[in-house]
């Protein structure tokens, strides 16, 4: 086997097995435009980088048919790909979004990494108290009760991070009227840009119904913001777009 051959065969080794990961972490993880309001892509560039090109490359630099100590060469080759996955599998597995979180008049994104863990055993419901393995739980931000000063002074202070502290959800379908108040017209977000309109058209003629039956709502996360469609009549969560919340962030 030549060099050629050889660093082929790598190549087409690694990309199968690149595939199978990001697959995972794209459809369990990260699911729909989660991947991109997270900035998956980023890391899923350096992931395929370092597995998928530079691996191979150093296969070809290295390979000789005969050579002596090949085997362990191509096995430190090996080594260094898998603590390279393996470093992108553990970032991307803390990155990922647990609880999709309305807060006031947005969504927050509560990924594993936001959240320390003896938050997380603070939540009232017992759902809530581990992180799921395949997409965020839909929750909101609740009031605390009044007699509680503690509480209140608490909540008042986290108010923008509220999403870090799952003792403060609740559920959402108590909040769902607050959803409809809070969401603007998709024409007020597709007036922004060209890219906006192009997004929502996209996502109308996808849904089959007319605009006046959806909001639009900011949704956020560390990396990113785009924009949360809902159902105006029910407040369901439907859909998060890739179209910037500039627009929908004005009074009506």
């Amino acid at each position: 086997m030549n060099r050629f051959k050889a660093a082929g065969l790598h190549v087409l080794l690694s990309l199968f097995i690149v595939t199978l990961v990001i697959s995972a972490m794209y459809f369990l993880w990260f699911p729909k435009a989660y991947f991109a309001l997270m900035g998956g892509k980023k890391l899923i560039i350096l992931i395929g980088i370092v597995d998928v090109f530079l691996g191979p490359l150093l296969t070809f630099i290295v390979f000789k048919s005969g050579k002596k100590g090949l085997k362990f060469d191509l096995f430190c080759i090996g080594l260094v790909q898998v603590a390279a996955l393996s470093y992108g599998v553990y970032v991307m597995l803390q990155a990922r979004p647990i609880f999709t979180v309305f807060n006031k008049d947005k969504f927050q994104i509560g990924a594993l990494v936001d959240i320390v863990p003896e938050e997380l055993t603070k939540a009232k419901n017992p759902l809530w108290r581990q992180a799921p393995t395949a997409g965020p739980q839909l929750v909101a931000i609740g009031e605390p009760n009044k007699k509680d000063k503690k509480a209140v002074a608490f909540a008042m202070v986290v108010r923008a991070y509220a999403y870090r502290y799952p003792k403060l959800y609740d559920e959402y379908n108590k909040h769902r009227e607050e959803v409809i108040t809070a969401g603007k017209p998709l024409a007020r977000l597709a007036a922004d840009s060209v890219e906006n309109k192009f997004v929502i058209d996209k996502f109308l003629n996808k849904n089959h119904r007319p605009e006046s039956d959806f909001l639009a709502l900011p949704i956020s996360s560390e990396l990113a913001e785009m924009s949360a469609v809902v159902d105006a009549k029910t407040g369901n969560f439907i859909e998060i777009i890739d179209a910037k919340p500039k627009a929908i962030a004005r009074k009506k």
